[in-house]
């Protein structure tokens, strides 16, 4: 089976796994190749019993197809050491990260995300007869999906969750944190109005995230936005047959979670599907979505891939012109060249600017030159290591350059946390700080 596909290249990387764009050679077609670590990346792979299961389950959900959801093609575990991988299929667009990279995204959109991210975890927790965020909320796994794709944005299911051996909270604070990125929220009061009543969802969540359900939390997202109520989870499964199944344990989650989907179709967005008993290929079912509601997020994500691409476009015309006048100054940057200084990270820079302010990061182990005269965030500065019995001398020179017009010559770092995208100067000593006469 791993023979089948051809390893391209690495995507990402983590504590949970590792996933990987490959070449399934049998069809001719990308897909992505993840191989995950059910119990943590010491904790091994899956027993013998399990692997059986996993087996089974994996090669009757390859073909399942639902739009907000990237589907199984293969699965299986590793002969040596039973570590289990997926093959999905591969989806066309950049993932949320890169959107969030150039700035938080409109609240319209942002509402769309979250709305389709509960209204799929709701309805797998119905089929599983337990609530969950189902779905992976990290930014890096979610693609806004190419706009010729029609898919809006699309979730990969949670294969840790599967199996019971995540320790992430059963609640909704993923969607919590979700929220905060999207909309650069973290760590920050906001007011009922904002983002056009999704700041007052967003209170609200972040006070009852571990105890609310994925449908109280759907009914006050709409609430709060002013869109229609959304159709009850149970009502969509009773319109394709569907009846919930009872709990099940732990570790042992891994046979019922993939028989059962199996068994009663992997659904949500409004989509169902059935496998036809005396049919091969599943046959899916296109039970009309709420209004607006699929249609709805397929626009706002082509129209966030749309924004993306203008600025791109509009940031090289910036960046050759900033390069321009770099050239003209002897290759010297101006501190307000940001995407310039942003494209520049990891290298050697001379930057030059009039210094504002200077300031002490949190623990006060690196001293800065401020260039901007406003509280940007994203303010290109200057900053330099210090040890604690150096602090006050330091911050006497660094004061001094106060009001002056400065070349610091460093190596730029780009601060992209919590919704940053600062580039930093960072220098070794202070004589890498000339005044410009």
């Amino acid at each position: 089976m791993v023979k089948r596909f051809q390893i391209e290249d690495l995507i990402i990387q983590d504590s949970s796994g590792v996933v990987f764009r490959a070449l399934d050679t049998d069809h001719g077609k990308t897909v992505a190749l993840r191989r995950f670590f059910p119990f943590g990346a010491d904790g091994g792979g899956l027993q013998p019993e399990e692997q059986v299961a996993y087996n089974i389950a994996v090669g009757r959900l390859a073909g399942l197809r639902h739009p907000a959801l990237r589907s199984i093609i293969a699965g299986g575990c590793d002969p040596v050491d039973g570590i289990p991988f997926l093959v999905t299929e591969w989806v066309e667009g950049d993932s949320l990260q890169a959107h969030l990279e150039r700035g938080a995204i409109p609240a319209d959109v942002a509402t769309a995300l979250i709305t389709q991210a509960l209204e799929v975890c709701e309805l797998l927790s119905q089929v599983l007869a337990e609530q969950a965020v189902w779905v992976e909320t990290d930014i890096r796994t979610i693609i806004v999906s190419s706009p010729e794709s029609g898919r809006g944005f699309t979730f990969w299911i949670s294969p840790l969750k599967w199996l019971g051996g995540s320790d992430e909270s059963r609640g909704l604070e993923s969607i919590v944190t979700l929220t905060e990125v999207a909309m650069d929220w973290e760590d920050r009061i906001v007011n009922d109005q904002a983002g056009r009543g999704l700041g007052g969802w967003l209170k609200w969540l972040r006070n009852t995230a571990a105890t609310t359900t994925l449908q109280e939390a759907r009914e006050s997202l709409a609430a709060s936005v002013g869109a229609d109520p959304p159709p009850p989870a149970k009502k969509l499964l009773a319109a394709a047959g569907q009846e919930p199944v009872r709990q099940t344990s732990s570790r042992a989650r891994l046979v019922p979670a993939f028989i059962l989907i199996l068994m009663t179709g992997l659904i949500g967005g409004g989509w169902f599907l059935l496998r036809n008993s005396s049919a091969e290929s599943p046959v899916i079912i296109n039970h009309p979505p709420p209004a607006g509601s699929l249609a709805s997020v397929n626009q706002q994500a082509a129209e966030l891939s749309a924004r993306t691409l203008l600025a791109d476009q509009q940031s090289a015309a910036v960046i050759a012109a900033q390069e321009a006048a770099t050239k003209q100054r002897g290759g010297v940057i101006a501190w307000e060249d940001h995407e310039l200084l942003v494209q520049n990270n990891g290298s050697s820079a001379i930057v030059e600017g009039i210094v504002q302010a200077t300031d002490l990061s949190g623990s006060g182990k690196t001293i800065y030159l401020l260039f901007s005269e406003n509280d940007d965030r994203d303010a290109a500065r200057a900053g330099m290591r210090i040890s604690s019995d150096a602090k006050d001398s330091m911050t006497e020179k660094f004061n001094s350059f106060i009001g002056k017009k400065v070349r610091v010559s460093g190596s730029v770092k780009v601060q992209k946390v919590a919704g940053l995208n600062r580039p930093d100067i960072m220098i070794g000593d202070i004589s890498a700080v000339m005044p410009v006469q």
